[in-house]
């Protein structure tokens, strides 16, 4: 058995900007083997680059309304309490509307390969 106890009281969020565009914030609460899982916080118009997860991700969404788009595929609005899988290998990028804030909680199988930023065109192309 596995327990997370969430954020250490020694560790604060991390600012992310190497994998995505705008701000983006994010606490790991589980590091285990293959298998982590983040509390993330996008701002408006913030997003991840696209990506694909070799054991594929679960995407939680806490708050806020926010897209998922997977490459080939029409973009997906989210809100609380929508949960989507993506599949090993399925190249997808993920964040904030352009109205408002998302959090979502993630739960990620295997190495990540980042692949590129997403344009402000794909961004917006519904």
């Amino acid at each position: 058995m596995l327990i997370g106890r969430g954020i250490p009281g020694d560790r604060s969020s991390g600012l992310r900007s190497e994998t995505t565009t705008g701000t983006v914030w994010s606490d790991i609460v589980l590091a285990e083997g293959q298998t982590r899982a983040i509390n993330i916080f996008f701002s408006p118009c913030s997003r991840t680059h696209w990506h694909t997860h070799e054991g594929g991700q679960l995407l939680y969404t806490v708050a806020g309304e926010g897209w998922i788009r997977e490459r080939g595929q029409e973009r997906v609005t989210v809100g609380p309490g929508d949960v989507v899988w993506t599949e090993p290998g399925a190249e997808h990028w993920h964040g904030a509307t352009d109205k408002g804030m998302l959090t979502q909680f993630i739960v990620h199988f295997g190495a990540v390969d980042w692949r590129g930023e997403v344009s402000d065109e794909d961004y917006f192309a519904g």
